[in-house]
């Protein structure tokens, strides 16, 4: 019997990176390795398909759609690339959210 997460995208990768790995995604980006769990295709690529829907509607919300075709466009017959690319946006843009509201607390305390 499968198990059904209940547990956002968003929740997920800010359980699983620190605030100084965050920290470290948004000056390097993924791209450098430091997203230690999202390294690889099969990591990516499974986290796509689990969490696609909230993935790409978060970073249209924040983004705009032109950044969701931009990827897709960047990836032209490379399905993988595409939802590697999705991911890893996704990911840099929770770790930004992060490090934003952990500065903003800082500042008012």
């Amino acid at each position: 019997m499968q198990t059904i997460s209940t547990r956002s995208a968003f929740d997920l990768i800010k359980d699983t990176y620190d605030y100084e790995t965050c920290k470290e995604i948004v000056e390097h980006g993924c791209v450098s390795g430091v997203a230690h769990d999202h390294i690889y295709y099969k990591d990516t690529l499974s986290f796509f398909d689990k969490y696609e829907d909230e993935m790409i509607e978060y970073i249209t919300d924040t983004l705009g759609d032109e950044t969701v075709e931009s990827l897709w466009i960047q990836n032209t017959a490379n399905i993988q690339g595409y939802k590697n690319d999705v991911t890893w946006s996704f990911i840099e843009l929770v770790a930004m959210s992060v490090v934003d509201s952990d500065e903003i607390y800082a500042i008012q305390a």
